[in-house]
């Protein structure tokens, strides 16, 4: 920490890019308003890729949904259960 006869200033580490700068604030952790837009993107990819664990209803595998309605691990499945369900519907 080194101190200013101002203000204190803290030398920190950016947790993003890891270069060092002066920190104007104790709690900061990025060194620009980039590395801090990087580090909220990742945090909400990663938020919703743990939103996508799912458990497939036909085979029972988790797996990882390639979009946010995804319901089936598989296109097999998927078709799988289509016909079981058209084979319901007949009368």
């Amino acid at each position: 920490m080194i101190a200013d006869s101002d203000h204190m200033s803290t030398t920190r580490i950016c947790s993003v890019c890891g270069k060092a700068f002066i920190a104007a604030r104790p709690q900061a952790l990025y060194c620009s308003a980039t590395c801090k837009r990087t580090a909220l993107l990742r945090k909400r990819h990663q938020v919703g890729r743990q939103r996508r664990h799912r458990r497939c209803p036909r085979c029972g595998n988790v797996f990882v949904a390639r979009r946010m309605d995804g319901v089936y691990c598989s296109n097999p499945c998927r078709q799988a259960m289509h016909r079981r369900r058209v084979a319901y519907e007949r009368p």
